[in-house]
């Protein structure tokens, strides 16, 4: 049986859930020139574990079903430039180019563990009042707290990781990210998961 797609459904929430506005999409995207059905993007999104993998197959494949330039950047968040640049990657190498090559580099950023996604969410939650937690800011933190060196993209992962809007100043829930979510409970344990959950729900509380 075919999987449902996710996202249907949210066509009509997308721009409340995200905090876009959809003129940002006017200009367009390039134009798809596919090797592969949307079926074959979708087996990529359930079988992967990767999220950036499972981001840009969920993007191809929305465009493969037919949906509108407007609606497929809504609903995964990317911009036309970063669409671009996934386009022109699956026409130079196919469904290959989905892969996140930094697992595979010598020297990719560091991830950060369940543990280390419960303690960053716990600090944003501790210093919502101080500011924007953007990328720069979290790369300090994790520079200056775990001791590690991290990409400045890798950083906004982890904002997406714990549910944190890059758009806006006050946190959100994690469940407005469905990829976001379901990545989180594939790699952590339940009792993680749930405590990662209620923390987010006092940040959206405050």
């Amino acid at each position: 049986m075919t999987p449902k797609s996710p996202g249907v459904g949210l066509e009509a929430r997308s721009d409340e859930l995200y905090g876009f506005r959809l003129n940002r999409y006017t200009r367009g995207i390039r134009k798809v020139t596919f090797q592969h059905t949307a079926q074959d993007f979708w087996s990529i999104y359930w079988r992967s574990t990767c999220a950036l993998e499972r981001r840009r197959s969920q993007l191809l494949a929305f465009l493969a079903e037919g949906k509108s330039n407007q609606e497929a950047l809504t609903l995964t968040r990317y911009s036309y430039q970063g669409a671009d640049k996934i386009i022109d990657a699956y026409h130079a190498g196919g469904l290959a180019s989905l892969n996140d090559q930094r697992h595979h580099n010598r020297g990719a950023p560091t991830l950060l563990s369940d543990a280390q996604l419960l303690l960053l969410a716990r600090t944003i939650l501790d210093t919502a009042l101080g500011g924007v937690w953007n990328g720069p800011r979290i790369q300090a933190w994790v520079k200056q707290e775990l001791g590690q060196d991290v990409h400045l993209s890798r950083c906004y992962e982890f904002l997406d990781a714990v549910g944190y809007s890059r758009q806006i100043p006050r946190p959100r829930h994690v469940e407005a990210d469905p990829i976001a979510q379901e990545e989180f409970k594939k790699k952590s344990s339940q009792k993680q998961s749930e405590q990662l959950t209620r923390v987010l729900k006092e940040l959206d509380e405050r």
